[in-house]
């Protein structure tokens, strides 16, 4: 998991555990083992509330993928990432993907799955000059008349005052990542994953600490294993629920 996400690729994991530990290891097994992994430790991070600034910067990006071309329609060898960041803490809310689709409903999903890990409604939210932003802030937290609690602020215009910096270099993060890839299939399980290696695992090269550290829910020790172990531990104790068992019985 680390390897494959601070950027290297399956064959080049494969070679590294060749050389050093003498282990004969399929690209194609550490492929499943990253992508089994990337969805159960989201899962377990879905449950943890941190403790954010209530400032969120929101945008959205492009990535390559490996889903076949579609004629009819311009960048489509691309899906549309929605990303949402806490501003001071720089805790990613929220990466969801949405296919070829880029709509006011989209923004709504990712603002909704971003108040679902908040728990809490922003006090603002910071974002590019896209329209669609506004009407998704508005159906998301019902930000119109009487009732507006959030403060909707878009750049455009005001780049001297404001600046959607905190999530723009989050994505300058994730486009080098994509360099090595050349085009994923799994678009969403690599964005859970991301997510989990950029709020608890990769650290600030300042301050020494990584995001979930300043939201005070930051893990000790060997992040990637103590998370896998708490994902184990939850998932095991979802399965002995009778809730759990209603949802799974066909």
């Amino acid at each position: 998991m680390d390897y494959y996400y601070q950027g290297l690729s399956y064959r080049d994991i494969s070679d590294q555990f060749k050389q050093f530990y003498g282990l004969s290891l399929s690209h194609e097994t550490i492929k499943n083992w990253v992508l089994r992994f990337s969805e159960t430790m989201e899962k377990y991070s879905k449950t943890l509330t941190p403790k954010t600034s209530g400032v969120w910067n929101a945008d959205e990006t492009m990535v390559l993928t490996k889903r076949g071309r579609d004629k009819k329609n311009p960048n489509t060898e691309f899906d549309y990432v929605w990303n949402v960041m806490d501003n001071k803490t720089k805790f990613l809310l929220a990466s969801l993907n949405s296919g070829r689709s880029r709509s006011s409903k989209d923004a709504q999903n990712v603002f909704t799955e971003a108040y679902k890990q908040n728990v809490k409604m922003p006090n603002q939210i910071i974002v590019d000059g896209y329209k669609g932003y506004e009407d998704g802030c508005r159906k998301t937290f019902r930000n119109w008349g009487n009732e507006r609690k959030v403060k909707f602020t878009s750049i455009k215009g005001h780049r001297k005052e404001i600046n959607n910096n905190a999530i723009e270099n989050h994505h300058t993060h994730q486009k080098e990542f994509q360099k090595v890839r050349r085009g994923v299939v799994e678009v969403q399980k690599y964005q859970d994953g991301f997510k989990v290696f950029h709020n608890f695992v990769r650290k600030n090269v300042r301050d020494k600490l990584t995001p979930a550290d300043k939201c005070e829910i930051g893990i000790n020790g060997n992040r990637w294993n103590t998370l896998l172990l708490n994902s184990i531990k939850l998932n095991n104790s979802l399965k002995l629920t009778g809730e759990e068992n209603l949802i799974k019985t066909p």
